[in-house]
């Protein structure tokens, strides 16, 4: 590591640390202005409940002043450190989930706008001095260029700290609302000072800012839309702006004007609304879709109907704009605004293909009807036509271009679908039901084979992960013994890797649950004192006789378990030439040449740094892929010829040479995929788009599933070294809907910052 490197993590840890250190400081600061504003705010307050609030808050700030010194500092390292390997991704004062949003309470809810209101202060007070310490932070982690987001001393990271730090005390929750707004006023131009006094540490510390990129904006057209597709229609300003409150009722049912299935008749009866713009029967399109088998068949009904889906495009403009007028009360025009968010973020979404994005478009009519008269398509995951969306949207993102095989199968009933409910009478969730059946239906024909595959793969990596963890336990006492013995390093390593295998196979294979079934675990011992020559040339009559049975056990564990043979073969004749130089039976008794030995030991060696090994059964069943550790060195000769055997030979990695902040400079790949995680995983024949489809119970191995039905499995090392080697990339961990749903959550937080619930 080169000394500017040296110093640049050095600056890095200690403005990290002063920081940290100053966080005592700062809010000693907070607390002084706090207990000045207080009083001030009471005595303008109109209402007399609200004075007295204040007042109580005021008392309970000098109460709690120490334990908000010292606490902050400690939230504040907290927090550095989780910024620093970028787990703070999803926890900003901003992150609001949309399904979580009808469990939290009102305090909580209000707790989450003063954090956002007080993020948006201090963004705003410390814009100057914060691009500045921006890129000098940027410049002491390595980074030739500013990327603010990598910054760990970012205001909404502060924010998160006063959050944490107020929530320790366990004061009344209106009492700590007041803090926050209080103090989150404060923060702003102290934490400007704080910003300034870090940038001058970095510079004393001989750190030269990284430099900026210019980024010309590029003409807005959605990735893959051919052309001559219709364009987004413009969204007509909203009429309602959407609130975290008004969200919340919407979600609880709260609004009346919701139940819009029905209005008053002449004589007060409810009758059913009607809408006379919609064709009077469910079309002959959803009979077909539960007929259709073949990609031909779709694609002639398609062109069949062209001329009907040209002015279906048309019509669905205006019916926008009629069903908006439609609403009757605010409830129903929140719901039109909700739905109308919610599409635009995922027709807009960059993980999508065009022609998917154009057909959330095209059934944003049947959504915004649906609004209308069925608010459950708000609060329940299991509607039908959030699946739908769901459905949808996830199983695009197995292609990358919509010239992909497999595309047009899957995308063409869709749309043909979505025509059938943009021309269908019936109201409520049926249609949306009907059509996500016969569209699974469809899809899941091909993948019922798939699935078949998926779930041997899944057998085969479940007895691999067994086994290994059960081997991983036998190898540490079976290390133990060999290395207390003396034996060479590539002994100790064929012992602790294949053999603990063989040992772990037998177990688990075993009818009667014994402890050594087949004896491969006494084998160990003959081998160990047969492999060093010094002692087993003291009874070569007891060698003589070992010597046959030995290497047939040998070989009969590695057959049990299909090692292969050639990677076994070098093994074997270096245990032989051992046993030949014990012998001391002439020219057969010199050592093994330097180069075999060393590549003897390597290959060991790097399947014990592997960590998990499948049998070829169970690496075909299951796609698997194997990735090399990277070699930290050149190898070298490893032995002499005077040498006894391989014990103490070996170089081991020099850790020194990745940086020591590497370590701690990013999320592991692994800590950011769940099952349904979509992935880009560079291939021989290029990048390919794969989905996690499993993951082992103890995190061991993961199996990805392309739209080919192609497995690919690999260890959590694999994912960890393509990942760093550029060569495997997530490409969304999080579902398309329920992201578009948390955008509109969102949006009605920042909405509500000048509102006070």
């Amino acid at each position: 590591m080169s000394a500017s490197v040296h110093q640049q993590e050095a600056a890095f840890r200690a403005c990290i640390a002063e920081a940290a250190k100053r966080g005592g400081r700062l809010m000693e600061r907070l607390v002084e202005q706090a207990l000045q504003s207080l009083p001030q705010r009471a005595s303008l307050a109109n209402d007399s409940h609200e004075r007295t609030g204040l007042h109580v808050a005021m008392r309970q700030l000098q109460q709690f002043r120490s334990v908000l010194c010292d606490s902050f500092g400690q939230a504040l390292l907290s927090e550095f450190s989780q910024a620093v390997t970028g787990a703070d991704a999803s926890q900003g004062p901003r992150s609001l989930s949309f399904d979580a949003l009808e469990l939290m309470g009102d305090d909580q809810v209000q707790e989450r706008i003063e954090r956002v209101r007080a993020q948006q202060a201090a963004q705003q007070a410390v814009e100057a001095e914060l691009g500045v310490l921006n890129a000098l932070v940027c410049a002491a982690r390595g980074l030739k260029t500013v990327q603010a987001d990598r910054n760990p001393l970012r205001p909404e990271i502060y924010v998160r700290a006063l959050g944490a730090a107020i929530a320790a005390t366990g004061a009344p929750a209106d009492v700590r609302l007041r803090w926050m707004q209080h103090l989150g006023e404060a923060l702003g131009p102290e934490l400007a000072r704080v910003y300034a006094d870090l940038s001058q540490l970095l510079r004393g510390q001989g750190v030269e800012a990284a430099g900026f990129n210019v980024i010309h904006a590029p003409v807005p057209v959605a990735q893959g839309r051919p052309t001559g597709m219709a364009q987004p229609h413009p969204r007509a300003a909203p009429e309602t702006l959407l609130t975290v409150a008004q969200l919340r009722r919407l979600l609880s049912g709260g609004f009346d004007d919701m139940d819009g299935a029905a209005e008053a008749g002449p004589a007060g009866r409810s009758e059913p609304r009607q809408h006379p713009e919609f064709s009077p029967t469910v079309p002959a399109a959803f009979e077909a879709l539960q007929e259709m088998k073949q990609v031909n068949q779709v694609m002639q009904r398609l062109a069949d109907r062209r001329s009907v889906t040209s002015a279906g495009a048309t019509e669905a403009t205006g019916l926008r704009e009629q069903l908006r007028k439609q609403a009757r009360g605010t409830g129903q025009a929140l719901g039109l605004e909700v739905v109308g968010l919610m599409v635009d973020t995922i027709a807009n979404d960059p993980r999508l293909l065009g022609e998917v994005q154009q057909t959330v478009r095209d059934l944003e009519p049947a959504l915004l009807r649906l609004a209308l008269i069925d608010p459950r398509f708000f609060s329940d995951k299991q509607h039908p036509a959030r699946r739908l969306l769901d459905q949808f949207t996830g199983r695009s993102m197995a292609w990358s271009s919509a010239g992909a095989a497999g595309f047009a199968a899957f995308l063409d009933p869709a749309k043909q679908a979505v025509q059938a409910l943009l021309t269908t009478r019936i109201e409520g969730a049926e249609p949306f039901a009907f059509a996500l059946q016969s569209l699974e239906n469809l899809w899941d024909e091909h993948a019922r084979r798939e699935r078949r595959q998926r779930e041997k793969a899944v057998q085969a990596l479940l007895q691999a992960e067994q086994r290994n963890l059960l081997a991983e336990k036998i190898s540490r006492d079976l290390r133990q013994r060999a290395e207390t013995a003396g034996a060479p390093r590539g002994i100790v390593y064929f012992v602790a890797g294949p053999w603990a295998q063989v040992i772990a196979h037998a177990r688990l294979t075993d009818p009667q649950g014994r402890a050594d079934p087949q004896g491969y675990e006494d084998v160990v011992t003959d081998l160990l004192w047969s492999a060093m020559p010094e002692v087993a040339s003291s009874n070569l009559p007891r060698l003589t006789r070992l010597i046959p049975g030995l290497l047939a056990k040998l070989r009969e564990g590695l057959e049990r378990i299909g090692f292969s043979r050639s990677k076994s073969g070098r093994f074997f004749e270096e245990l032989m030439a051992l046993h030949a130089r014990a012998s001391k039976t002439g020219a057969a008794s010199a050592p093994a040449p330097l180069d075999a030995r060393a590549q003897l030991e390597a290959q060991f060696r790097e399947a014990d740094q592997a960590g998990l090994w499948l049998a070829p059964a169970e690496a075909q069943d299951s796609g698997f892929m194997e990735t090399q550790p990277p070699q930290s060195v050149v190898p070298h000769p490893l032995f002499e010829a005077t040498q006894p055997g391989f014990r103490d030979t070996l170089i081991e990695p020099d850790d020194t040479a990745v940086p020591a902040l590497a370590q701690h400079d990013t999320v592991s790949p692994v800590a950011e995929l769940t099952p349904g995680a979509w992935v880009e995983l560079r291939m021989d024949s290029g990048w390919i788009r794969t989905q996690l489809t499993w993951a082992s119970p103890h995190g061991t191995l993961f199996m990805f599933s392309n739209a080919d039905g192609v497995n690919h499995s690999m260890t959590h090392q694999s994912i960890e070294r393509l990942a760093a080697s550029g060569n495997l990339k997530v490409l969304s961990n999080q579902a398309v809907v329920a992201g578009a749903l948390d955008a509109v959550a969102e949006a009605a937080l920042r909405n509500s910052v000048d509102i006070t619930l």
